[in-house]
Order: structure tokens, then sequence, then C-alpha cells
């Protein structure tokens, strides 16, 4: 094997040549003096960190550091002057929520408004897992932002839905249906939701009038929203899938909400009043932006105070008898 010629032997670089006309070369220079120096100031620093802030680990735990400083600690004491703040800036209009009815609030542009933006935030972390961000409603669970409601869009039904929870119940195979009649029915809704341009089967329409279904969802198949029927002529569905022939087939033979069944369908809604996750102002706040969402129903403006009539009896004028 040849040997190696280094052709700057006294240049001090490694031998070790980047390109074939060994123009660019590897030196072995020392570093310099602020790169050193730079290099010890960050030893020590590791060693002041290491002794301040929690640091190494030990068995099962870790050093706690000098300080006490946690992460959680500096979020709580964040959260804490957040709220502080908050309270300071915003405490007329907390108060006046607390102290106006709901039609009032509406009816304020800038309390609405306020109630509104100030909801958004608990909407997202109680509400949109199971309705959507925008209330458009997850597979499943109810679209908040039309006017297509089961127990009404008005602001006492949803405050009733809110405060309370709701719990839906559909009977499994009502009056005793086979699966060939809830196929026939389910092809019956699916028809009927089309309007104008569905086809329904007049017979199927019989089996819908024999087998109870009218007692909850009315001649009309309009729904009755104190029991929390659905309207089954919109072509609205509950229960909304790809398949929506099966997922009626479904709902028709197992029901809504029966314990007894395996393949029933679940329609729960927690019951915010009664719980610690929110505060009586943020459930008028919650109930003020579910009704924004678009499908509330409207507010009548309050109604005009009559203007008082004088009611002062007349002078009397003294009169001298003749």
């Amino acid at each position: 094997m040849s040997k190696h010629n280094n052709p700057f032997p006294g240049e001090n670089n490694t031998g070790h040549f980047w390109d074939d006309e060994q123009d660019i070369r590897e030196l072995n220079n020392r570093p310099p003096r602020w790169y050193m120096q730079a290099m010890l100031v960050g030893l020590v620093a590791i060693v002041i960190y290491s002794f301040y802030y929690p640091s190494i680990p030990w068995f099962g735990d870790h050093y706690k550091g000098a300080a006490g400083w946690t992460q959680i600690t500096e979020m709580n004491e964040s959260v804490a002057k957040l709220e502080a703040y908050r309270k300071k800036k915003f405490a007329a209009s907390e108060q006046a929520i607390a102290d106006s009815s709901l039609e009032d609030i509406i009816r304020d542009d800038e309390l609405r408004t306020y109630a509104i933006k100030t909801a958004k935030t608990l909407f997202g972390d109680n509400c949109a897992a199971c309705h959507g961000a925008a209330g458009q409603g997850n597979l499943n669970f109810p679209v908040l932002a039309d006017d297509d409601w089961l127990y009404g869009g008005t602001l006492a039904n949803i405050k009733q839905a809110i405060t309370h929870g709701r719990k839906g119940n559909m009977p499994a195979r009502m009056l005793g249906i086979t699966d060939p009649e809830a196929h026939q029915l389910a092809t019956f809704l699916i028809e009927t939701g089309k309007g104008t341009q569905g086809n329904p089967d007049p017979a199927a329409k019989s089996l819908y009038l024999s087998k109870g279904c009218i007692g909850c969802h009315g001649v009309a198949l309009a729904g009755n929203q104190l029991l929390g029927a659905a309207n089954l002529s919109d072509g609205i569905y509950r229960f909304k899938a790809d398949d929506q022939h099966a997922s009626i087939v479904r709902t028709i033979l197992h029901g809504v909400n029966q314990p007894a069944n395996a393949e029933t369908r679940n329609a729960i809604m927690p019951a915010f009043g009664q719980s610690k996750v929110i505060n009586p102002v943020q459930l008028k706040k919650l109930i003020i932006y579910v009704h924004q969402l678009g499908g509330g129903v409207a507010v009548q403006p309050a109604p005009k105070k009559s203007a008082s009539l004088n009611t002062q009896p007349m002078p009397t004028v003294a009169t001298t008898q003749l």
C-alpha cells in the first residue's frame, strides 16, 4: 500500500482533504479562547441549575431543587393571577349576569355579547366533545346549531336540559314489531323524510299507526317536545349514519336507553346544574350561548311600560250659597 504524503507538512493539518485539488483541508488548531471560556461557564451553569431546580433522578423520585419550583406551581400561580385580573376587570358584567334574567341578558346587546364570548371556552370544555366545537353535532349526538329540537328551543327548554340533563326513552320492538316490519317502517320513515321527493308506502303508514308509534311521535310524525320524541317527518336524524336505513332499524328493534338491551341507543345528557363543574353564572352563559348558536326560539322584546295617567283630584273651588 502506497504511503500518503501530506503536501503541507508544516501547516498543522490533519491530513484530511475535502477535494481532489487539496485546497480544502482540515486543520488541527486549538479552539478560540472565547469558545473554551464559554464552555467552562456552561459547565458551571449546569451545576448551579442542577442545584437550584429539580433535576437529578433518584430511585423512584428525583431531586426537588433548592428553589422548590415546579411547573405545576408556576401554572397554578399564573392561573390565579389571570382569575384575579378577570374578576377585577369584569366584576360588573359578571354581577349583571347573575342579577339579570335570561331574557334580559338576550335583550341587552352588550351583556349578550359578553356572555357569548366568555361562554365559548365553557362550551369547548364541557359540551364540544359531544356537540362539536360549533354545535354542529358529532356522531350520535344532536346538532345545536339548527332549529330542530327534541325538547324545544326556548330559553326555558335549554335551561332545563343543561341544568337537569335529559335522558331519552324509546321501547325496543314496540308492540312486538318483527324484523321485516322494522325494515318496512325504516323505509317508510326515510321516504317520508324526503318530503315531496319521497314515496312512502301507505301500507307502512298503517303499520306505523298500529304499532303505537303515534303515541309519542304523533299521527303526522311531527314528534312531541314534551316527551323528547323526535320529528320523524323532516329527514333530520338523531342517530345519523352512512347507512341510515340500518341505523333506523337498529333504533326500532333495540330502542333508546333500554338497560336490558346490549344494542340499545345511548342518549343521556349530563345535568350540569347539579354538579360542581360550572357555577350558576357560567350556567347562564352556557344557556345563552346554546340559544344563540342559531336555532334558539327568538326572545320577544320587553313589554313597554304604559304611561301612568294623572289621577290627582281636581282642585275644588269654594262656593258661597246665596
